[in-house]
């Protein structure tokens, strides 16, 4: 990289893999969060499977997922969200 940002390099990665695996500059977020949200999946599965009972680390992994999922701060309506707030936990999790 030849510039510099507080926001860190997955700022870029992320909407850049979603890019080029959606083609149009619309799908590049939810693609890339997409992914982001597999991989999150892959690591939960791995840790709490192994560190927690599966009754226990079912409904937990369900949980953060969907925290990770969604393109909304917690706490929030419904009706707040916005197609820019991809951008915002893609940086909050940066």
């Amino acid at each position: 990289m030849n510039f510099h940002t507080s926001l860190g390099a997955l700022t870029f990665y992320i909407p850049a893999v979603g890019y080029g695996l959606s083609g149009s500059v619309g799908g590049a977020m939810p693609v890339g969060m997409a992914i982001v949200t597999l991989l999150f999946a892959a690591v939960a599965a791995a840790i709490l499977g192994s560190r927690m009972h599966k009754a226990l680390a079912l409904p937990l992994a369900a949980f953060l997922l969907l925290l990770v999922a969604a393109p909304a701060n917690a706490g929030e309506r419904i009706g707040d969200l916005t197609f820019a707030m991809f951008y915002n936990r893609m940086t909050a999790a940066t």
